[in-house]
């Protein structure tokens, strides 16, 4: 399992999610819609194998690789 699987845009929104902020907010921040934040979010576990967000966020936090 590795992080390089992701693209610049999903690694991009996971940081912003792990900073605290919600997918509203990371959306206005990116200034792209809620739903292409939740794409990113949906793609991310995927490819990473996870099956919720708070399960995503542990793995890229385990390995700090993005």
């Amino acid at each position: 399992m590795t992080a390089k699987k992701l693209s610049p845009r999903e690694k991009e929104v996971i940081i912003l999610k792990m900073s605290g902020l919600c997918d509203k907010e990371i959306a206005g921040k990116l200034n792209i819609s809620y739903g292409t934040v939740r794409s990113h979010i949906d793609r991310a576990k995927l490819k990473l194998k996870c099956t919720n967000t708070f399960q995503l966020i542990a793995v890229v936090n385990e390995l700090k690789s993005i």
